[in-house]
Formats: C-alpha cells, structure tokens, sequence
C-alpha cells in the first residue's frame, strides 16, 4: 500500500495537490494507497517548513517541495513507486 503525505498549511495550493494525487491514483487503478494532509506541527515533524510547502511525501521520500508539481510529475513519482505503467 503506498502511503502519501501532502504536508502543507491546508492552502489552496496543498488542497490542490491533495486532488491531484487522488486523481491520479485513480487513473492509475491504484486503490491500495492512504492519502493524508498533514498540516502544521506534523510538517515539522517529517523536516518541512512552512515557508517550503506545500510538499509531497510519498512512502516516506520526500518527492517535492515548495509548490505545486504538475499532473504528470505526480504520474512518474508514483509509477515509478508503484511500478505501474501510465495510461494516456
């Protein structure tokens, strides 16, 4: 199961990722996944500060932070993660 983190403040920006990552995963066909926001004092607890969210945690790697990545960067980490082929 793969676990991701949206670590951020719960802007805008990181509610967006949070979308993001959902639909992705659901294009991909992976359901096996937990998706959380992880917001405030959590953030500082996996080594990121509020000045560089939001970010990406996926099974405890940091993928990004700072802003938000787009659709398909969110596409290769996770394939590439969950070694599944991306559908176009």
């Amino acid at each position: 199961m793969l676990d991701i983190k949206i670590l951020g403040t719960g802007c805008a920006g990181c509610l967006k990722m949070e979308q993001m990552v959902i639909d992705v995963l659901l294009e991909l066909g992976i359901h096996e996944a937990k998706v959380e926001l992880v917001t405030e004092q959590r953030m500082i607890d996996y080594g990121l500060l509020a000045d560089r969210a939001p970010g990406l945690l996926i099974d405890g790697r940091l993928a990004w932070a700072g802003s938000v990545p787009t659709r398909e960067q969110i596409v290769e980490w996770i394939t590439k993660i969950a070694s599944v082929t991306p559908t176009k």
